[in-house]
């Protein structure tokens, strides 16, 4: 056993639970298996748990039972979800550098529903929330045997998954959806359940492809308990589902779009600078608001042969973290379940005395800020290239018929989910083919940048799929848009020649394009 009730070399075996006391019926001629005191005070608590946590989980994300959109992510999850519950094909008739689950999860949300507001799958995301506090409460419960080490990691994780901004913490994004299966595969790995372990991974990775790094770990689990078969078992039950849904989608689509077709994405050459500034400033807001379980790191060193799975498992979000160099806040959730369970098992390491005082100082912390970013969410709004967006995608909705098509030329996913019309291509932003991406800086766009094959791609739907209206970002006063005017790509501006495309109205300062058929009427096609 390791100090303080700890395990060693990240192993820990439950203690024998006592023999369940034994009575006789009205006839003696039965024994009866009783409850003990033990048991029923452990369901108890457990159950307190999960009511405690569901509703600290439910304050901390009220701003997220409004319709706001709070991630650009959220609205293109959005848009996908309405043109697969229309018949659509993922990778096919609607696309995105993201495996399945979470599109699927949105449509069977808005199928269950009967809208398609964002409300209700907040409400999922908040469960999934949940469902990963739980998960690091029994895993420390288990691996600490202290008292209040499953309260605490429930807590903590809740406060420390809230303390980012509002786009990060608040939106029903993907990694939100990973984290409870990665974290399921984790503790399965624990209790030395392998297979079982590589399937939860693999789901995860389903979910999010970073979740694949969690392997760090599950593979040095599985080599201690039974070395190379071990690792064999792993790698099958990983790989297995992954080829497995890869076969149902066509495996040359799915393999390029969730794992092969990156490579631009991650090509950070030529911005060195721009991306170690942005990942030191998004960092510098992650140790700001983590601030309480980085300070527990400090003693939790003193216990790391304890915890080297741990360990590993927080080198493994790192790695998550740092591909692409992109630094977008939410991909520091990743980082969220080891550090929460290392930041318990620090509290381990303090003297008894001062142990629970230096918890609540530690849960004082975390409140304070988490706070500094909730607040925000219930007095910031939309952002004005949102707002922008928003107001496009009703002009939209209102002028062309629900059998039609419509371009958005331009990152805003919430034009489409707002007008409920389909997009005329697969992309539900134009940033496959100029090159424009979050993470980058706005002058980084062009066609050298565009994802393989995304241009024929383009043209294609475009020529089967003629959009009815246009709207055109780029014209608007925003931080990116006039980065990508059409004119700057070749094979879009000669489609908008040929079609006598030309300005019917603005929105926001964002042109309304119609062809050279609807001259004189800026609807064109009337709802």
């Amino acid at each position: 056993m390791g100090r303080d009730g700890g395990h060693g070399g990240g192993i820990a075996t439950l203690a024998p639970m006592p023999a369940p006391a034994r009575t006789s019926d009205a006839t003696g001629s039965e024994p009866v298996t009783t409850a003990t005191p033990a048991r029923d005070r452990r369901r108890r608590d457990t159950v307190l748990l999960v009511f405690a946590l569901l509703a600290l989980a439910a304050v901390l994300r009220i701003p997220t039972f409004s319709n706001q959109v709070f991630n650009s992510d959220e609205a293109y999850l959005a848009t996908q979800a309405e043109v697969l519950q229309g018949g659509g094909r993922l990778y096919v008739d609607t696309t995105d550098r993201k495996p399945p689950i979470v599109p699927y999860l949105y449509t069977a949300v808005f199928a269950v529903t009967g809208t398609h507001d964002l409300g209700p799958v907040r409400v999922v995301a908040l469960l999934a929330q949940v469902a990963t506090a739980l998960l690091l409460a029994a895993e420390a419960r288990r691996r600490f045997r202290w008292r209040h080490a499953a309260w605490l990691a429930g807590v903590l994780y809740l406060l420390a998954a809230t303390a980012f901004r509002p786009p990060d913490s608040q939106a029903a994004n993907f990694e939100v959806f990973m984290l409870p299966v990665m974290t399921a595969a984790f503790v399965l790995a624990v209790r030395e359940r392998t297979a079982w372990s590589g399937v939860a991974l693999a789901v995860a990775t389903l979910t999010k492809q970073t979740a694949a790094v969690a392997l760090l770990p599950l593979a040095f689990l599985a080599w201690q308990r039974r070395r190379a078969r071990g690792l064999l078992t792993l790698a099958l039950s990983f790989a297995l589902p992954i080829v497995a849904v890869a076969l149902a989608f066509g495996f040359d689509r799915f393999m390029f779009w969730v794992f092969t077709g990156n490579g631009g994405y991650l090509d950070a050459s030529g911005i060195w600078s721009y991306v170690a500034a942005l990942g030191a400033r998004q960092t510098g807001w992650f140790l700001f608001g983590e601030a309480a379980l980085v300070l527990l790191l400090v003693p939790a060193v003193r216990r790391w042969r304890d915890d080297v799975d741990l360990w590993l498992w927080l080198a493994s979000g790192f790695v998550a973290v740092f591909t692409g160099l992109r630094f977008f806040p939410h991909y520091y959730l990743q980082l969220l379940p080891p550090l929460v369970l290392l930041g318990v098992g620090g509290l381990t390491m303090v003297p008894v005395r001062a142990r629970n005082w230096v918890a609540v100082g530690a849960v004082v912390v975390a409140c304070a800020t988490c706070g500094y970013f909730v607040r925000s969410a219930f007095t910031d709004g939309n952002t004005r290239d949102s707002q922008v967006a928003i107001d496009v995608g009703r002009y939209l909705g209102a002028h062309v018929a629900p059998s039609q098509h419509v371009l958005v030329w331009g990152q805003a996913p919430e034009a489409y989910w707002t007008s409920d019309r389909t997009p005329a291509t697969r992309f539900a932003t134009t940033g496959f083919v100029t090159g424009t991406s979050g993470g980058r800086p706005p002058w980084r766009v062009g066609v050298q940048y565009a994802v393989p094959g995304a241009w024929d791609d383009f043209m294609h739907d475009l020529a089967a799929h003629p959009p009815a209206l246009i709207a055109n970002m780029s014209s608007a006063n925003q931080r990116q848009g006039s980065h990508y005017p059409p004119s700057k790509y070749p094979r879009f501006a000669d489609y908008l020649r040929r079609g006598g495309w030309h300005v019917v109205d603005t929105v926001d300062g964002v042109q309304i394009l119609a062809p050279r058929a609807s001259a004189g009427n800026a609807a064109g096609n009337a709802s």
